[in-house]
């Protein structure tokens, strides 16, 4: 696996929808960059030509060409001048605690060193500073620079205890590790001789091949702080059931079977929201059908992959796609027929030539390569 695949993995993992601690933003401040026109943004650039300490309308910038930096060089770099700024002048900027005010260290190297050196300098200058631990972790690359994020996401936790951010993103940071790391050990073979240490891989990514008793503590600290997370929730409605996905799952791998079946219980009984979704539900009977499988009841991770399929309304899988990883497992058992009909129960909320591709493997007595459905 080459340097660059093992990147784009890296992505799309993190991309995937684990559930992302919420960061209260204005949105008519902020989220108006999603909505920005090109001329707009023109608009905008020319506002910071007359006035350079105009944050809200870099803060939209920020936003808007966060959107186009993967393809487009320009906005990749127009990006980072924007997020560099207000890193350097503005460390306050409300911006500065969303996912958009990331630089890729992988697209943009230089913009992140200098993004890093910048928070590394304020927090020298102000150790205590909760909002610069704050934006300082969410800027940091969870693969790259993992334990300076752990480090400022703990410091934050033990100077601003009742909040529940950064238990919960601290949680989502080991269960991304045990998530990915347990995945990413099955699917590079190491030669005999060999361990992460000898491979040429992106910095930080040996770190993340993980053996079974490896993946198991780093669930368990995961499951441990999203716990706390839950409970600092408290009467929070939305982030309540949100957590329940993260917390299932991080019990499973703990090998917490009855916690991941409460929590996963408790999933199925989660109101719709205003769209209908039904993406817990769907969720919730895969991580049923695993503890299954882990207490070697087939029969019953066979009802729980049907039930997963049956969904109504899933908006949220609609786009990403519905989860495989008891799909996955029940094939290697030989169970075909069932995961055949799964597909088919999938194609009414998901319709994606992949299924067709996937349901002919299958009928050729082939498992397919599930990618990033093994964990949306």
């Amino acid at each position: 696996m080459n340097r660059w695949l093992v990147s784009l993995c890296i992505c799309c993992i993190t991309l995937a929808p684990l559930s992302v601690a919420a960061v209260q933003v204005s949105p008519s401040d902020i989220y108006a960059g999603l909505k920005l026109t090109e001329e707009e943004a023109g608009a905008l650039e020319e506002r910071l030509a007359r006035n350079a300490q105009d944050v809200q309308a870099r803060g939209q910038l920020v936003v808007y060409y966060h959107g186009g930096s993967v393809l487009d060089p320009r906005h990749r770099r127009r990006h980072s001048e924007h997020v560099l700024w207000l890193v350097r002048n503005e460390p306050q900027a409300p911006v500065l605690a969303t996912m958009h005010a990331k630089i890729d260290p992988h697209g943009d190297a230089d913009g992140y060193t200098a993004g890093k050196n910048a928070w590394s300098s304020h927090l020298e200058r102000e150790p205590t500073n909760v909002t610069f631990l704050r934006h300082a972790s969410t800027f940091l690359s969870d693969h790259q620079d993992r334990a300076l994020v752990v480090d400022a996401l703990r410091k934050g936790q033990s100077l601003d205890a009742d909040d529940p951010w950064w238990p919960e993103k601290l949680g989502h940071l080991h269960l991304q590790a045990a998530v990915f790391g347990g995945h990413l050990s099955e699917r590079i073979e190491l030669e005999t001789g060999f361990d992460a240490d000898t491979l040429e891989l992106p910095d930080g990514l040996s770190d993340l091949l993980l053996g079974p008793q490896e993946q198991g503590d780093i669930a368990l600290l995961a499951l441990e702080q999203l716990e706390r997370a839950y409970e600092l929730a408290g009467s929070d409605g939305e982030r309540g059931p949100l957590l329940l996905d993260s917390l299932a799952t991080a019990a499973l791998l703990a090998e917490r079977h009855d916690e991941a079946t409460g929590y996963a219980k408790a999933m199925l009984g989660t109101e719709p929201n205003r769209s209908g979704d039904q993406a817990q539900i769907h969720k919730g009977n895969i991580i049923l059908g695993r503890v299954a499988l882990a207490k070697e009841h087939v029969p019953q991770a066979k009802f729980h992959l049907l039930e997963a399929g049956r969904v109504s309304s899933a908006p949220t899988i609609s786009s990403f796609g519905p989860n495989m990883r008891l799909a996955a497992d029940l094939l290697e058992r030989g169970e075909r027929e069932v995961v055949l009909e799964y597909f088919e129960l999938c194609a009414t909320f998901w319709r994606n030539e992949k299924l067709k591709d996937w349901a002919a493997l299958v009928k050729g007595g082939r498992t397919p390569d599930f990618g990033g459905n093994l964990f949306y």
